[in-house]
């Protein structure tokens, strides 16, 4: 279903028409894939094209009735401004169709969705539409909704081969077409700058770089190896001088660009980056300290960020992805399901590429200043990284001057915003408060004493330095935040603990922590935990006449029906059983 159009080709919004209507072409598959170059497309076939060729299985048939007045679950892994965008375009496409979503968010857990999942089967939704943290702990929601018997349409990230058999159909952006529309791009500002492929002084041909995404994920293949391999077609004579992963980290990101432009110098003509916010700034900032704004900056994504440093010039070209259509997509779909048309196995987001010349085509409403995440702030200010803090407010000062639109009332409750948080981590970690900030009651009054913008974030940086400080002198080593958590945990695993609780210690959102935990340890929060509790009763019921009731209460659970089920989840056994096999 597309929606309607008027006589100028715009909606009624007034925006360009960005919807899909024609499919990808796909070309047959080659014979034996593998057996190509890296280098060649033809080798990356089978993730280029992945879910195009799958047989699928128990698959529901549409009622054919139409989407008003159906029932949608969308589980998402966690609150992040993307998402923000992303359920928006889903509410405001559902509503317009008559259809409820309800929305669960499993705080980057993959424990707590795979519960989500659960008790969604057991609600019955007409539909649910799933964005999991990873394609492996994807597959086995897909096949627990599928067998459930009710239809669900994978969003955002990419199933693996298995997860395609079990859904109506993917959504999601091209990442592989707008990484080759990309390449085109880069190509051509590569052959403005440098028109001759070789060059005396630099004794070869023009070279690139590449900050990748996370290693593994369908992301990772298709803006590292699409751009290559498109590349190798179009302007072989452009050279791949190296790739890294940063976590798409601003100061990781700025320490391997600074090493690339040591080592290489003026061979180095062209960066492409994964990621247009975090990323690009740390690949700007190296870039303007060893004066070289002259290399080609290509980059995923359409951030408000970027999209600015693409106004501004300090980035060539970026890929265009609308959270809101985004999420607006499979609705769309579930549209078309619902009333017994024909969907595709997978369906792409529009392919663009933004350019300083065609930007205001197509970003609307980016005049007022961005929600600003703080939780990297209060997460560099735990760690005691100096350096990492002082970078974090140079970045949002100039995001403010940048902005050209700034209200008295929002910068004043930004600055109350960053204070009060600041408090929370001196009163946290027990710190000399007075020495650091001050009475309490003079504290506001020097807040809003600073007579500009800038002297106030300077008072805050300085506030902010002065923790750094003291957490440091606190401290024998320096500990990241996650392994103070991980710290904390470990002593204190038999007391009432969640996210919510260690989020009020540490001083950073429920859904951030959960993130950095899963990112940094490996394992889920609940996971680490139950794994630690579990550990200590097994110990516990070797050594101790007490009861397993009474065990779990010692080691922090309070239901011990919850407990039977957890041991059991973990070890295979139940608590009595589990005692038997001892003895």
């Amino acid at each position: 279903m597309v929606f309607p159009e008027n006589s100028s080709g715009f909606r009624s919004t007034g925006k360009p028409i960005l919807w899909v209507s024609d499919q990808k072409k796909i070309p047959p598959r080659p014979d034996n894939p593998e057996s190509f170059p890296k280098e060649d497309s033809r080798y990356w076939y089978d993730k280029e094209f992945a879910g195009w060729n799958v047989a699928k299985v128990n698959i529901p048939a549409s009622p054919g009735d139409g989407p008003n007045g159906k029932k949608l679950t969308c589980l998402l892994p966690g609150r992040h401004p993307y998402n923000t965008a992303y359920r928006k375009g889903m509410e405001e496409t559902a509503a317009a169709f008559g259809m409820e979503v309800v929305f669960k968010y499993a705080d980057w857990d993959d424990e707590e969705q795979q519960r989500q999942v659960d008790e969604t089967i057991s609600e019955k939704p007409d539909l649910i539409i799933l964005v999991p943290e990873n394609s492996e702990t994807g597959t086995l929601m897909y096949k627990k909704i599928n067998e459930s018997g009710i239809p669900v349409i994978a969003s955002n990230l990419m199933p693996d081969e298995e997860g395609f058999r079990y859904i109506l159909t993917w959504t999601g952006p091209d990442d592989w077409g707008q990484f080759r529309k990309l390449a085109g791009v880069f190509a051509e500002e590569m052959t403005k700058k440098n028109p001759e492929s070789a060059s005396e002084d630099t004794g070869g041909n023009p070279g690139y770089c590449i900050i990748t995404h996370i290693p593994g994920c369908s992301a990772y293949y298709a803006r590292k190896w699409g751009i290559i391999t498109e590349l190798k077609k179009i302007a072989p004579s452009l050279e791949l001088l190296d790739t890294a992963f940063t976590n798409l980290d601003t100061e990781k990101t700025y320490r391997k660009v600074s090493e690339w432009l040591e080592k290489y110098g003026s061979r180095i003509k062209g960066i492409i980056s994964a990621d247009d916010n975090p990323a690009q700034i740390g690949i700007n900032k190296a870039l303007s300290e060893y004066g070289r704004e002259d290399i080609v900056r290509v980059a995923n994504g359409s951030s408000r960020v970027g999209i600015r440093m693409l106004k501004e010039g300090k980035i060539n070209a970026i890929t265009f992805q609308s959270a809101e259509l985004d999420g607006a997509l499979p609705v769309q779909v579930a549209v078309d399901w619902f009333n017994g048309l024909e969907i595709p196995p997978l369906k792409y987001l529009p392919i663009h590429i933004l350019t300083k010349e065609n930007v205001s085509e197509f970003v609307f409403n980016f005049n007022n200043p961005e929600e600003i995440d703080l939780n990297p702030l209060f997460k560099l200010i735990i760690e005691g990284n100096t350096q990492g803090v002082a970078g974090f407010y140079t970045g949002i000062y100039n995001m403010f001057t940048a902005s050209g639109v700034l209200s008295v009332e929002f910068f004043k409750g930004f600055s109350i915003e960053i204070l009060s948080n600041l408090l929370n981590i001196i009163r946290n970690n027990k710190l000399d408060e007075k020495k650091i900030i001050g009475s309490y009651e003079a504290v506001f009054k020097n807040l809003f004493r600073q007579p500009t913008i800038e002297q106030t974030f300077d008072w805050l940086k300085d506030v902010s330095l002065e923790i750094v400080s003291e957490i440091k002198n606190k401290r024998e080593k320096p500990l990241t935040l996650i392994q103070q958590v991980v710290e904390y945990v470990d002593n204190n695993f038999n007391e009432p603990i969640s996210l919510k609780v260690l989020s009020n210690k540490f001083n950073v959102t429920p859904s951030y922590l959960g993130k950095m935990f899963k990112e940094e340890t490996g394992m889920g929060f609940s996971r680490y935990l139950n794994t630690k509790r579990i550990e200590k009763a097994k110990e516990l019921l070797a050594t101790s006449p007490e009861k397993a009731n009474k065990i779990a209460i010692e080691v922090g659970y309070s239901d011990s029906n919850y407990f039977y089920s957890i041991f059991k989840k973990y070890t295979g056994l139940p608590p009595s059983e589990y005692i038997k096999k001892l003895s």
